[in-house]
């Protein structure tokens, strides 16, 4: 029997950026995902969610296509299956698993690439691929992009399996170069749940996606085809070109070129613990992400507020929004208060059950006790 830990995660600041080439600063949080395995004699695999309690087979031989599989988990376990086949030229063995979590769904917190960097791992040992960590979380995305139809970016999987303990991941999504930051001792991580399910963040997502392919061509015409990506488009020549674009790809590129910069400059105010700074850049960013990129909404909005009224050094949405859960770094020796005054604040505002949780930075995927 092999047991195999997967972390969520939260952004600090970076949001929408990862699939436009530019850069984030995730955390790998103490709320995880589970799955306890053993082989099988075959190549069919077993899989039981405990969570849901439902149960899906599939043949690891004869891999399903993604429109013969449900809608759900099995998705992205055949999908990294699929991606570990397909980059090894190997059949993997079967095994019976069960999934066990405490990672909420639809807060925004990656549960679905803490399930992909689970099974990664899993195979990645009981088949002795050896894969680097890095190309398991490309495979992991791949996965997703594949079988759920998410054309997500790199984060979600590279924090999963890449983060250190006691610190954030910075990820530069084009050269992959990656450096784990520490944050300070003296702050907590909260995860502030809306309790608003995430209902059109996927469809949303590849809308914003094709939004800002858009924009990456229209400034072309004017920029040269240096420029691939948001990325590579300066503030400043976003000041001069961006008014040239149709809306509402003129907002997306504004919001995805400001975040670039502000996950750069946060990265300095991080090191240096400050707390003014921090707080700053967390808010331009929910700003954006809530005028420009419009994926906030109400509750968030509500939840960003009532945890600041209540004391936090900052606090902003994150995750794909429209729902979900909003991070707040908080003083360590002021939570309890902190997350008193942050519900009854909320609670005055919506209807929705929030739920909050103080996390620690872990690091990335691994066996288990």
């Amino acid at each position: 029997m092999l047991c195999v830990r997967a972390p969520g995660r939260v952004n600090l600041i970076g949001e929408h950026t990862d699939y436009n080439d530019g850069y984030v600063l995730p955390v790998a949080i103490s709320l995880e995902t589970r799955v306890h395995a053993r082989l099988r004699e075959d190549m069919r695999c077993i899989v039981y969610s405990d969570t849901l309690d439902e149960q899906a087979e599939f043949d690891l031989a004869q891999l399903p296509p993604p429109d013969a599989l449900p809608a759900g988990f099995i998705r992205y376990v055949v999908g990294v299956a699929w991606a570990l086949q397909q980059h090894t030229g190997r059949t993997l063995r079967g095994v019976d698993a069960t999934i066990c979590s405490d990672l909420p769904l639809g807060a925004g917190l990656s549960s679905s690439a803490a399930l992909e960097a689970a099974f990664a791992v899993l195979w990645d040992t009981l088949d002795a691929l050896q894969l680097d960590r890095l190309i398991l979380a490309q495979l992991c995305q791949r996965a997703e992009q594949m079988y759920a139809g998410v054309q997500c970016g790199l984060m979600d999987q590279a924090a999963s399996l890449l983060s250190e303990a006691g610190h954030a991941l910075f990820l530069d999504t084009r050269t992959l170069f990656t450096q784990s930051v520490a944050l300070p001792p003296d702050w907590a991580i909260v995860v502030a749940d809306t309790g608003k399910p995430r209902a059109l963040a996927e469809s949303e997502y590849n809308l914003r996606r094709a939004q800002c392919e858009q924009a990456v061509q229209g400034l072309q015409t004017v920029l040269g085809e240096e420029v691939i990506a948001l990325r590579d488009v300066s503030p400043e020549q976003a000041a001069l070109y961006l008014p040239l674009l149709q809306e509402p790809a003129r907002r997306r590129a504004r919001h995805v070129i400001g975040e670039n910069a502000r996950v750069l400059e946060f990265l300095t105010a991080l090191r240096h613990a400050d707390a003014k700074r921090v707080r700053n850049h967390m808010l331009a960013s929910h700003a954006s992400l809530r005028d420009d990129y419009e994926v906030s909404c109400a509750e968030l909005d509500a939840m960003v507020e009532a945890c600041l009224r209540a004391g936090a050094i900052g606090a902003r949405m994150t995750g794909a929004g429209f729902g979900g859960a909003c991070i707040a770094l908080v003083e360590k020796t002021h939570v309890e208060k902190f997350l008193t005054e942050a519900e009854r604040l909320y609670r005055a505002r919506t209807t929705y059950e929030p739920r909050f949780w103080a996390c620690e930075a872990v690091g990335g995927a691994s066996a288990c006790l």
